[in-house]
């Protein structure tokens, strides 16, 4: 039998990823993050199928889908990973889970690959959805382990943001791949969440600042701006005068994730001589950029 043709034999690499935009005007998501072990998982979408009759027969056929349930069984879930697919409050200083019974879920994407035949596999994406339940039981000890697993829901819905596929703008719902057919690369499937626009490798992290570096004669009540050509993940940047004083700052992202604006509380000293230090640079790809020094003096 030819291998596209194979069995599902096996589940593995169960992803998530929260996402940070679904407008008409952009979609994008964190970088994916491993959520468990992956005992069974069984998607179902909501199909309604209704025929039409004329003439004493059948004419045709309307076929619409709904959300899909992706019923997952994976071996546990960390409790932080679980308030957060789950919309419930963790406080990190406890350790403690703070459950309200009023959960307000994050819209994530959900990614992992079905094993097929004996060396073959199909890669999915799940863009848009909400997690409930986390079924959890447990049972006494006895002479026999009795394992009890961990179960959860996952509701996929389509984006309100449309790609352009085969001339047609159109949400999507989900992306599937299979390594059966030559012209699929699975390379990096789970390095972003893929959509029609990451069918290549993610752009190489750069960065560029205004002012430039060991630019002279700035104004002192201006903001020092890092241009980014990715998404930012995570950061850390200050500013200090020459003498390593700090400068207190208010820092922000523009809605894209690539333009932080750096705004001193204050205007900075005239004819002074500052530094911008920006370090742990990571995009949502999870490409890092070495620490960045960016001196200026004001004018």
């Amino acid at each position: 039998m030819d291998k596209k043709y194979g069995e599902f034999v096996g589940v593995k690499d169960l992803h998530y990823a929260i996402i940070t935009a679904d407008t008409e005007e952009a979609y994008s998501a964190d970088a994916p993050k491993y959520l468990a072990p992956a005992a069974e998982i069984t998607n179902e979408p909501d199909l309604s199928n209704t025929p039409t009759y004329y003439d004493n027969k059948p004419a045709d056929t309307y076929i619409t889908e709904g959300a899909t349930t992706v019923t997952i069984t994976v071996s546990g879930v960390p409790i932080e990973d679980a308030a957060i697919l789950l919309g419930k409050h963790y406080d990190a200083s406890t350790g403690r889970m703070y459950d309200s019974g009023e959960p307000d879920p994050p819209d994530v994407a959900l990614g992992f690959i079905f094993n097929k035949g004996k060396t073959d596999a199909r890669h999915y994406w799940y863009l848009k959805g909400k997690f409930s339940g986390g079924n959890e039981e447990g049972a006494t000890k006895s002479n026999d382990v009795d394992i009890r697993t961990y179960q959860m829901t996952f509701t996929a819905v389509t984006t309100t943001y449309q790609w352009l596929i085969d001339g047609v703008e159109k949400s999507l719902k989900r992306i599937i791949g299979e390594t059966t057919d030559s012209a699929f690369n699975p390379a990096g499937w789970f390095t972003q969440v893929q959509t029609p626009d990451t069918t290549t490798a993610p752009s190489t992290l750069t960065i560029s600042s205004v002012p430039d570096d060991n630019a002279t004669s700035v104004a002192v009540d201006a903001n020092v701006v890092l241009t980014f050509n990715n998404k930012i993940a995570s950061y850390n940047v200050t500013m200090v005068k020459s003498d390593f004083t700090p400068v207190t700052t208010a820092n922000s992202f523009d809605t894209a994730g690539k333009v932080l604006t750096i705004n001193p509380s204050s205007n900075l000293d005239a004819a002074s001589a500052y530094a911008v230090i920006a370090t742990n640079i990571k995009d949502i790809y999870g490409q890092s950029l070495s620490n960045q020094v960016i001196n200026f003096a004001t004018a």
